[in-house]
């Protein structure tokens, strides 16, 4: 039994190169088609050694493999196939013996690793964009969990932010009906967006209305035009809740929305009680909607880091300006009571690019407002610090989406002028979800929800289960609908945009999460019906091509898994879970299992067992809920 049986092979393979050859530790590739499994370039050393050709032709006769055989030296490449009765009980046996642990590889360096994940500002429920940072910073935390590591899961909560004070103020003018409606059923953070936006609504009326003074026609009609835009977010939020939006609308009429806002940021951080009570209240209702999401997805979090008690109560946002000012003088800026960091600067001469994975473009970074409050990015650096030096992470994972590259960058260039190991931070940047014509902003009530995503998927695969004449329970429902949303946005590659498309997420024949969980539900009622434990099998000394590259995929998975764990690239793993799922149903409709003569029989049996195994463990990095049935 191994626990990574692809590398039984390889060490073979160089064992036998090293022979050959008389050196050690050459590089192995997959060869190409036609050409056998493995494969060994050996062009530099024939350019050396002239003779070494000749060498390798004559030495292969002699040699004796347990896992390879038809070894062939063409063109330069010394190629080997597999042979599948040895080397298939090696993948079967371990698949079938480690079960639940098959793919994790012993020897890995155990890290210590934060993976800090959604992070969504506590002002309305997540959106479509936030599913994406969910599920892929999620699937991280399970698949680094997976394979030995020590993970956090961290979601660093915003309550600092001018924003919040919108949200805050709003919810203080309308608390008990706010309270009521939550206490009747509806969702928190649903509740508080209509205050948040309604807010925000009528503080931009206000300063559009002030702005309309002296200004020509066309500004003039620019600016009504502008206004009438917010006043009909209020009209939008009026249809849905009438009540709750007239009373914030009156009790926020009479005041300078604006400058209240700002008043109350500013005592927020001075740790003003009064505001800290409203604010921290008004917050903890949004978290409490958050966490009704999480559950459906089954995601958790190990800490949720407050912003104000770590960057702002301690005064370690402001100590760090200090502190940059000290270590790096030439490169902050003072006027008027603000700091500027000239990231672009220290970044050109200091030449950080290469060694701070740096963008092309980098511009100055302001680090606080006038009035003395700090800004989202300083406060984001002492998170950074306060991680680095509290938590003793080898790595810190932050899944932010690429919007965020320059201030990221700025944040890397300032821990390594503070004295960090500014390598240890990753920005694991993903884009936008393109939602074709339909345009989001969460301000003017305008978002498409994660809860709303959710609530469709789940129609639609009912719909599709009554069509197909499948099971239409709500729970196999939602179990696929989560499983369809989260294999979907594990599919694409962080770095390039999605465009929604439900055709994609819900296709029962290929490379999604239906498809996977079908897969598997058909690999568990193969095996239920069979109903034989222990199972007692001989590899066949003829394989179907199916069968061989069944055997060959399962022998791959830990290796796959150990470089997808490096790499952070989950797509890959989910590319390796459809061409499974794709070659497990194309052997199904071509050959027997339960009804196979025996011998042949329990092989298949074991081979179906690998693949369950194999998908489960998978379905289970990525989050994709396990069924028995659909």
């Amino acid at each position: 039994m191994e626990y990574n049986p692809y590398r039984a092979l390889i060490s073979e393979f160089k064992g036998i190169a090293a022979k050959l050859t008389g050196v050690e530790d050459l590089q192995v590739i997959k060869a190409r088609a036609g050409f056998g499994y493995l494969s060994i370039p050996l062009h530099d050393l024939i350019r050396s050694r002239p003779n070494l050709s000749s060498e390798v032709n004559e030495g292969i006769k002699g040699i004796k493999s347990h896992y390879l055989m038809d070894l062939r030296f063409i063109n330069g490449f010394l190629n080997a196939n597999v042979n599948l009765v040895n080397y298939g009980k090696l993948v079967l046996d371990s698949a079938i013996g480690l079960g639940p642990d098959y793919g994790k590889v012993p020897g890995v360096k155990q890290l210590n690793i934060i993976v800090e994940h959604t992070s969504a500002n506590p002002l309305h429920p997540l959106h479509i964009g936030h599913c994406r940072n969910m599920v892929l910073g999620d699937s991280l935390v399970r698949l680094l969990k997976f394979m030995g590591h020590n993970v956090s899961a961290r979601f660093y909560l915003d309550d600092t932010g001018i924003q919040v004070m919108y949200l805050a103020l709003g919810y203080s003018k309308v608390r008990e009906l706010a309270k009521e409606r939550i206490e009747a059923g509806q969702k928190p953070d649903h509740v508080m967006w209509i205050i948040y936006s309604v807010t925000n609504a009528v503080a931009e009326v206000q300063r559009i209305t002030k702005l309309l003074e002296g200004k020509s026609e066309e500004e003039y009609r620019g600016l009504i035009k502008e206004r009438d835009e917010w006043v009909g977010v209020i009209a939008d939020w009026l249809s849905k809740d009438k009540e709750l939006v007239n009373a914030l609308v009156e009790s926020l009429s009479n005041i300078d929305v604006n400058a209240e806002v700002a008043r109350m940021a500013k005592a927020y951080e001075d740790g003003d009680e009064g505001v800290k009570g409203i604010v921290r209240e008004a917050v903890n209702l949004v978290l409490k909607g958050f966490e009704e999401t999480f559950r459906l997805f089954n995601v958790k979090f190990d800490s949720y880091d407050w912003e104000s008690e770590i960057a702002v109560y301690s005064g370690l946002a402001k100590r760090i300006i200090m502190d940059l000012v000290k270590a790096a003088p030439s490169y902050v800026e003072f006027k008027d009571g603000v700091y500027v960091f000239r990231a672009d600067k220290a970044a050109s001469e200091l030449k950080l690019w290469d060694e701070l994975k740096l963008p092309k473009f980098i511009p100055p970074a302001t680090l606080n407002r006038s009035d003395g409050t700090t800004l989202y990015l300083t406060r984001d650096v002492a998170y950074a610090v306060w991680c680095l030096t509290n938590c003793n992470p080898n790595i810190v994972i932050r899944v932010i989406a690429v919007e965020q590259t320059h201030p990221q960058a700025q944040l890397r260039i300032m821990l390594k002028l503070l004295g960090y190991d500014a390598s240890r931070i990753v920005h694991y940047a993903y884009e936008m979800v393109n939602l074709g014509e339909a345009k989001m902003s969460s301000r003017r009530g305008q978002a498409v929800t994660i809860d709303g995503l959710l609530e469709d998927a789940v129609k639609r695969v009912k719909a599709i289960a009554s069509s197909r004449g499948g099971l239409n329970t709500s729970e196999v429902a939602y179990a696929v609908a989560v499983g369809a949303i989260r294999y979907y946005f594990v599919s694409v590659s962080p770095s390039k945009q999605i465009v929604f498309d439900w055709g994609k997420v819900l296709d029962m024949n290929q490379n999604s999460g239906p498809f996977i969980q079908y897969t598997y539900v058909r690999a568990f009622s193969i095996l239920s019906k069979a109903g034989i434990e222990p199972l007692q099998y001989t590899v066949p000394s003829t394989l179907s091509q199916e069968e061989g590259d069944l055997i060959l995929m399962i022998g791959e998975f830990p290796e796959v898994l150990l470089r997808v764990s490096e790499d952070l690239k989950l797509e890959n793993l989910v590319s390796f879970m459809n061409r499974l799922a794709l070659e497990f149903n194309t052997f199904y409709e071509k050959y027997p299992v339960i009804n196979a003569e025996p011998g042949l029989r329990e092989f298949r049996l074991a081979l179906v067992k690998a693949v369950k195994i194999v998908l489960e463990n998978s379905m289970s990095i990525l989050g994709i809920p396990v069924l028995s049935k659909m």
